[in-house]
């Protein structure tokens, strides 16, 4: 991709940040995409693992409300992973009627899906280190209010689901 000029006015900025954030986000979903095909994973899967390594262990009742899955869904997702060696279910430590969902400690498995990150956590490193410390506030605040943004959005479009 060429780069492209940075607009001029306010509206022209806005509507060249709103292109670019789908293009953003088209392209970020493609990358997962192709992590998973790597990993042999459905796409589903890989951000389930990453679900839980970025939210701890779960029940299979809380996948399926964060991930927007029916609970035979998840079912199923997690009888994947297990196959996989990436989870295992095991007793709640505070509740032992509840089976929480836990990755499981195998480093292989866990330093193989790492090693896919690296080049691109190496990429956006660099690419944050060329902004002022003032700047990076800006985008630090522009990306936290996106992702409460999303959530909220993402929110009202499951209570608002059709029955079909």
């Amino acid at each position: 991709m060429q780069d492209k000029k940075i607009p001029k006015t306010k509206p022209e900025l806005m509507e060249s940040i709103m292109t670019d954030s789908k293009n953003l986000s088209t392209l970020t979903i493609l990358f997962h995409q192709t992590i998973a095909d790597r990993l042999g994973l459905h796409i589903t899967d890989h951000k389930c693992v990453d679900f839980l390594f970025t939210q701890g262990p779960q029940t299979a009742g809380e996948i399926a409300k964060s991930m927007g899955l029916s609970t035979g869904a998840v079912t199923s997702l997690i009888d994947r992973l297990e196959k996989k060696g990436l989870v295992e279910r095991k007793n709640d430590p505070n509740d032992r009627r509840k089976v929480r969902i836990f990755l499981t400690q195998d480093m292989a498995a866990m330093q193989k899906i790492g090693s896919l990150f690296e080049s691109l956590a190496k990429a956006v490193w660099e690419q944050l280190s060329g902004y002022t410390a003032e700047e990076l506030k800006i985008i630090l605040d522009f990306t936290r209010k996106s992702i409460k943004m999303m959530e909220e959005e993402r929110e009202k479009l499951l209570q608002n689901r059709p029955n079909v």
